[in-house]
């Protein structure tokens, strides 16, 4: 077989008609089952990168990954220790997002949400969950919650 690349748009076609067909099974049961995809990514490409403790500098080095792999242009992130927002603009999956809201479905999951609260619970062995997703004009704004530390 030959390496030949994909299109975006065919990708995100599928990508619709499986979160589409698992939320219609589902419903919002679907968006605590997708919280790992992305997880053979984050491994392959991020984790030998995450370098920092600092939440700041992991969320740059995913941004930096991201940007690499043509997935997102960027990403800024505030967090006050215990909620983390993190706005994605650029992002190659908002074509899937905008499908879902068309067919009067929230959004649900967030693959670079997803490798933050991966990089999250690596380094920083605290648990974090995609607690919102927010469509803006040409980004999406997320709202990751951390939770306290793993006992060691």
């Amino acid at each position: 077989m030959n390496q030949q690349t994909i299109s975006k748009d065919y990708a995100n076609d599928l990508i619709f008609e499986m979160e589409k067909a698992f939320w219609d099974e589902r419903g919002k049961g679907a968006r605590f089952r997708l919280t790992t995809v992305g997880r053979e990514f984050f491994k392959t490409k991020c984790l030998s990168r995450l370098q920092s403790v600092e939440i700041d500098d992991i969320v740059r080095t995913i941004e930096a990954v991201l940007r690499e792999n043509g997935i997102a242009a960027r990403m800024s992130a505030e967090s006050d220790g215990r909620l983390l927002r993190v706005r994605i603009e650029g992002c190659a999956h908002r074509p899937v997002e905008d499908r879902m809201v068309a067919h009067e479905t929230k959004p649900f999951t967030c693959v670079p949400a997803n490798l933050i609260v991966l990089a999250m619970d690596e380094k920083l062995n605290r648990p974090a969950e995609l607690a919102e997703i927010k469509l803006e004009e040409g980004a999406c704004q997320v709202l990751i919650v951390l939770f306290d530390k793993r006992p060691v």
